[in-house]
């Protein structure tokens, strides 16, 4: 009998351009978990937890035995892999590209406090080890709406956190309900995309 490599707890969630990936959970459920619009992580087996270690390791350990250089992308769930130490991180990206030769891409959801948690060069260090890509929690620019919806972050403090590397896609325009003020939102998606690869995280 052939044991799944992985250990899912549902539902599962990731970025519609993830569509392709291996998921690999390194955390259950979201760190933060206080946002009024969010339902992904609400169900009480979703309460959040990092994942042991070597259950992470064990897997992907497993998935190089099923898989190998198959998997061409990989996606750290749940909701904010970059809640861990950089040292869980590192463990887990240089196991990755042990075990999985054919990832050319690893990406993660970060919620802007813990992007900005870590230094430069904790993040040159992970984009060294492969991590290329973190989904941002960006729903808007205007403090106002942050606080009603409890998103716990500021327009300052999500610029703070983007500032490490480029924003992908940049803060547009939008009108909200009829009588509100313009106020400003995050193009398309509710995230905005952070590349950290490179050399100029500041």
């Amino acid at each position: 009998m052939t044991i799944a490599p992985i250990r899912y707890v549902e539902p599962v969630y990731r970025p519609p351009s993830e569509a392709d990936s291996l998921i690999l959970p390194v955390t259950d459920g979201c760190s933060w978990n206080q946002c009024t619009f969010c339902e992904m992580y609400t169900a009480p087996q979703k309460r959040f937890r990092p994942r042991g270690e070597e259950e992470v390791l064990e897997s992907i350990r497993r998935c190089g035995e099923q898989y190998g250089a198959g998997v061409k992308r990989v996606f750290l769930a749940d909701g904010d892999a970059m809640t861990l130490s950089t040292r869980r991180l590192a463990a887990v990206l240089a196991a990755i590209r042990r075990e999985l030769p054919g990832a050319r891409r690893v990406s993660s959801y970060c919620l802007p406090r813990n992007l900005r948690k870590k230094s430069a060069a904790e993040l040159r260090e992970l984009a060294d080890l492969g991590l290329s890509l973190v989904y941002v929690g960006a729903e808007s620019g205007d403090d106002e709406v942050l606080a009603r919806v409890n998103k716990g972050e500021s327009f300052a403090t999500t610029r703070e956190a983007c500032q490490r590397r480029r924003v992908s896609r940049p803060l547009g325009r939008r009108k909200t309900r009829p009588g509100w003020r313009e106020r400003r939102y995050a193009k398309g998606p509710d995230r905005a995309s952070l590349h950290i690869g490179g050399e100029n995280f500041s």
